[in-house]
């Protein structure tokens, strides 16, 4: 918005009190010709919006309207609009050497027009020194911006594609985890069915399950709304939490596959008051995948522990399996994208979980 001010506003304005300032000081020798080339300058600074493939022709156009401009004009004052158009052309080209270079050859031509019609003396060529360094640190600048600006669109992307590698992840996750929901919820919803229907067929007293079936249908409630909470999108938001709600996210999350799966998690707290600065979703997401992997890793049923204690001013989060373990040999390689040994594997999930644990050490550090 503001480049497209500079060019289409003020650049024509300025053109307007070159042409008006030249009449008035007596400076130019054919008026009419000075307009016209204005006239022609500024259409063409248009016609580049209309017509954005035709870049290199209208480019000429400019220039060579702008040179004819500044010798009909004979003011000094044309340097601005040189200055302006430099900058226009460094945004539509690529590389500091080839700006220093076009920089360096419209800052010559508007030297040779000025020497035509001033005195050469030691002012005018310490004037020139003075306007190739000025040409050399807009090139230099309006570089530095669109560098960072290019960096700033890259560092963009890359937050793109990663929260869609966090997401692709976690549906990933999502579909481990629905199996074993689903099983953890039959079971009681089978128990309710068989107390309602020998309740209607045989006029069966089920007043003393009550409670029973009301702790069964709130544990499924528990377990759907943990499992929806862990579903949806969410905005990465740093703020401090308890790890113990964290963990407790976790095991809600996870409880029922491991069951399904004939193993159980262990969980001791000695120290439910720490807190830690975190994206909690994402936390819990890294959570769930280590206890995902435990589950797989083991081949008879087992135990996961899952242990919460502090050490100095540091909390301590340990989680083991009594699972097959990882060879030496691949321990290097289990934090890499793609890498997997299993055959239904994205090889994504250690990798977002380390992403995710620097992102925390970095939010900490700040």
């Amino acid at each position: 918005m503001f480049f497209r001010l500079m060019y289409h506003v003020v650049l024509p304005i300025y053109v307007v009190f070159v042409i008006f300032s030249s009449i008035t000081l007596d400076k130019s020798q054919n008026n009419f010709l000075m307009i016209l080339l204005g006239s022609i300058f500024i259409t063409s600074i248009y016609l580049e919006r209309v017509y954005p493939r035709s870049f290199i022709y209208i480019a000429a156009i400019e220039i060579l309207s702008l040179l004819l401009f500044h010798f009909t004009s004979q003011l000094n004052w044309c340097f601005s609009i040189y200055i302006i158009l430099l900058s226009k052309f460094l945004f539509q080209i690529k590389g500091v050497l080839k700006g220093i270079f076009l920089g360096f050859v419209l800052i010559a031509f508007y030297t040779v027009i000025r020497i035509s019609y001033t005195p050469i003396n030691a002012y005018s060529l310490l004037a020139v020194v003075s306007d190739f360094l000025t040409s050399l640190a807009v090139v230099l600048i309006i570089q530095y911006i669109i560098e960072t600006e290019r960096a700033k669109n890259l560092l963009e992307e890359e937050k793109k594609r990663e929260e869609l590698r966090y997401q692709e992840e976690k549906m990933k996750l999502l579909g481990e985890m629905a199996g074993g929901l689903a099983h953890e919820i039959r079971n009681p919803l089978t128990i309710i069915q068989g107390f309602l229907k020998h309740s209607k067929e045989y006029n069966y007293n089920i007043k003393p399950w009550y409670d029973l079936i009301i702790s069964e249908v709130s544990r499924m409630n528990k377990l759907t709304v943990e499992f929806l909470q862990f579903s949806k999108p969410n905005v990465s938001l740093y703020q401090t939490f308890a790890i113990h709600e964290c963990l407790k996210r976790v095991i809600s999350l996870t409880e029922s596959k491991a069951r399904s799966s004939g193993h159980q998690i262990i969980y001791t707290d000695s120290n439910p008051d720490l807190f830690l600065p975190m994206d909690f979703d994402k936390m819990v997401q890294v959570f769930v995948n280590l206890i995902n992997n435990a589950i797989q890793s083991m081949v008879k049923d087992g135990d996961i522990t899952i242990r919460l204690f502090k050490v100095e001013n540091k909390a301590v989060i340990e989680i083991s399996d009594m699972g097959v373990g990882i060879e030496e040999a691949n321990l290097e390689k289990i934090f890499s994208p793609f890498y997997t040994t299993k055959s239904d594997g994205t090889g994504l999930g250690l990798s977002i979980c380390q992403k995710i644990i620097f992102k925390i050490m970095e939010e900490r550090l700040r």
